[in-house]
């Protein structure tokens, strides 16, 4: 695989040897190949583990269990393309949501992509406990990619998903900052309960997106908007998960929600609203937090 420079943006892509690792691995690829960016394929070794019977795996990094990790970062690696940039991380820690969030901080990375199987409850997303205390505790922007359905090609356009009142100020941002560095279409949705977005809430929403990451995004928002690549809609339902389900997309399509504001730190917090989004919603979804760190990134 090509090498990039040192300074290239990196997703960490959290790989286990089963149909989730192999999801994250599908989107992220999508990913990378629509934004250029650099792939930290991770595998987490835990601290201590009974792989075998009575055996904890052993700390020199030897023996039968180090020689499997090994192997399965092989095999993750062979299902990149030649024309992605990626590499491959082994690392120890306690638990492998705290792993993954270790190796994105210490990569400097945009984001943290993991896998979610479907369920007939959840539809499309079976949140896991990796998944759920990445949810609970990431600094970054945390990339679910759904059961089967992860292979999306080409980023077509990104579809932010929010309540009627326009107050999501780090999601709003992350999806023009992607939008304008992907160059695709950006559509800022509005989630409301049977009712329709009000023209000063539409007046508003495009405020803040033409205005949001100093004078040449801001320009660059300005004319998706113009062009008619940005626009601000509402989608109405009996509830919020109606709404949703409702919202047609098309290949390509990636849908961004952002966490509760009960997050603190600037850190993922999903909440009731962001898990109802999850039960509906068919395309690949980026949780942002409150205050993200990591996006797609800039140009």
């Amino acid at each position: 695989m090509s090498q990039e420079p040192a300074t290239a943006r990196r997703l960490v892509v959290g790989y286990i040897a089963t149909d989730r690792g192999r999801d994250a691995i599908a989107l992220a690829i999508s990913l990378a190949r629509s934004a250029g960016i650099e792939l930290v394929v991770t595998i987490v070794r835990p601290e201590a583990s009974t792989f075998t019977a009575g055996n904890s795996i052993p700390q020199d990094g030897s023996g039968i269990v180090s020689q499997q990790l090994d192997d399965w970062l092989d095999e993750a690696l062979a299902l990149v393309p030649e024309d992605v940039s990626a590499r491959g991380v082994i690392h120890t820690s306690s638990n492998e949501s705290k792993g993954l969030m270790e190796v994105a901080e210490a990569e400097g990375a945009i984001g943290i992509v993991v896998g979610a199987r479907a369920t007939t409850l959840m539809r499309q997303f079976r949140i896991g406990t990796v998944a759920t205390s990445l949810l609970h505790s990431a600094k970054v922007p945390v990339v679910l990619a759904p059961s089967g359905n992860s292979d999306i090609g080409p980023v077509s356009r990104i579809t932010t998903l929010f309540g009627a009142r326009p107050g999501a100020a780090a999601l709003i941002g992350a999806a023009v900052r992607s939008a304008a560095a992907l160059d695709v279409d950006l559509r800022l949705l509005s989630l409301i309960e049977n009712d329709g977005l009000r023209e000063d809430d539409v007046a508003e929403i495009t405020e803040f997106a033409e205005e949001y990451g100093g004078a040449v995004l801001a320009a660059r928002a300005a004319d998706m908007f113009a062009s008619g690549r940005a626009r601000v809609k509402s989608q109405a339902g009996a509830d919020i998960e109606e709404a949703a389900a409702n919202v047609d997309f098309k290949p390509g399509e990636i849908a961004f929600i952002g966490s509760s504001r009960l997050g603190r730190g600037g850190r993922v917090f999903i909440g009731a609203r962001a898990r109802r989004l999850l039960r509906v919603l068919p395309v690949p979804v980026v949780v942002v937090p409150r205050r993200a760190v990591g996006t797609v990134p800039r140009q």
